[in-house]
């Protein structure tokens, strides 16, 4: 038996209409409807079915006093499973939901991905601020992204050779990255972009979700 995964039908999770995009945490409570309505499933069994969905959690890593964010570019061989997601430019972290992410199964993958994927000194717990749907391509249509931010003052590294490489960059450098056409760069990424970068600026909304 193949890798069994956290999924929500999509019918279930979207029952009040499904959107687009990026949206805030105040949007709808997603994070209840996948709780109370989620099983597992084999992996293989709903990775190019859209009738479920697969919650991902996906960790942006800032660092409030330099205003700089980590990212990495993903392997481009057979280092990095997915193939479609090779080479690609990213700043989320973060993976499916495992068996084994028990008792708060999304909170838990999400620190689990961190320890996995990045070496920090320490790993504070995420903040959830908002949720990604993309129906425009095979990836974006069973996956549905729970965006988080972590905040440290630590060193981060790259923690395996899933990663080409990783650092972190500032805002300027990342709309310039995000600019060049001869980058490759995961949608995710773009579609929650400009809320992490207001969000890094001191957007009056950041103090309201850290009040939470």
């Amino acid at each position: 038996m193949g890798r069994e995964i956290l999924v929500v039908k999509r019918d279930i999770l979207f029952r009040e209409g499904d959107f687009q995009g990026f949206v805030g945490i105040d949007f709808r409570n997603f994070i209840e409807i996948i709780l109370k309505n989620f099983i597992y499933k084999n992996r293989d069994d709903v990775e190019y079915n859209p009738e479920w969905q697969q919650p991902i959690p996906y960790v942006w890593i800032v660092n409030p006093k330099t205003k700089k964010l980590f990212t990495y570019k993903r392997a481009s061989d057979k280092n990095y499973n997915d193939q479609r997601l090779r080479d690609k430019w990213s700043c989320g972290i973060g993976g499916h939901i495992d068996r084994e992410d028990v008792e708060d199964p999304i909170i838990n993958a999400m620190m689990r991905e961190l320890c996995e994927e990045v070496v920090m000194g320490f790993y504070p717990e995420p903040k959830i601020v908002g949720y990604i749907n993309d129906d425009s391509d095979s990836v974006g249509k069973v996956h549905f992204g729970i965006v988080a931010i972590v905040e440290t003052g630590d060193v981060v590294e790259k923690g395996d050779d899933e990663m080409a490489e990783g650092r972190f960059m500032s805002i300027q450098e990342i709309e310039k990255l995000l600019g060049n056409p001869e980058n490759d760069i995961e949608t995710w990424t773009r579609l929650s972009w400009s809320f992490v970068k207001n969000y890094l600026n001191g957007n009056e909304l950041k103090d309201k979700l850290l009040e939470k």
